[in-house]
């Protein structure tokens, strides 16, 4: 059947507009959009460590390309994997201020790096993430420091009402 034939048949029956209708959703064989070649997707370098644990041996790994490091050679790359390392917080060498050196230097060295621009968004989250844990200690403190003082007046309150029972009852022996 040529395509005109197809068309009539499309237009001519409701078995043919519900076969566009699945074709054209991708539920046919017919026509099958091509995969996209494995050069399409960006990888994530760190997600073998997050996948594997493995962390001593990522570290010591980039650790090493750093100082093997040429001058645009996937240093942007390397910069980020450490950086990355001590931010994530299941990694046990998270170090929130070496993973912002690490990003820092990451964005001075390589500033249009696609890393570049992430190390620069997880900066951002980890500044504010230090900024509201500064937040929880101060207000912990600030907490601690008013239930003392609660404390305190409760046993001022105790002792006044103590010393107001000992004067009733003086009162009512001094009245007999």
């Amino acid at each position: 059947m040529g395509s005109r034939g197809v068309l009539t048949f499309l237009h001519s029956s409701s078995r043919g507009i519900l076969f566009l209708v699945l074709l054209l959703a991708g539920c046919s064989h017919f026509y099958q959009r091509p995969a996209p070649p494995p050069s399409a997707f960006v990888s994530f370098p760190p997600q073998k460590v997050m996948e594997k644990g493995n962390y001593a041996e990522f570290l010591v790994e980039n650790e090493q390309a750093l100082q093997n490091c040429q001058r645009g050679t996937e240093c942007d790359v390397i910069l980020f994997n450490l950086g990355f390392l001590y931010a994530y917080a299941r990694s046990p060498y998270r170090n929130p201020a070496k993973a912002l050196q690490y990003f820092s230097e990451l964005s001075k060295r390589y500033p249009q790096s696609p890393w570049a621009f992430q190390g620069q968004a997880w900066s951002v989250l980890i500044k504010e993430n230090l900024s509201a844990e500064e937040n929880r200690r101060q207000l912990q403190a600030n907490l601690r420091s008013r239930e003392a003082t609660i404390r305190s007046l409760r046993e001022q309150l105790n002792r006044s009402r103590a010393i107001d029972v000992e004067i009733e009852k003086k009162e009512r022996e001094l009245l007999r």
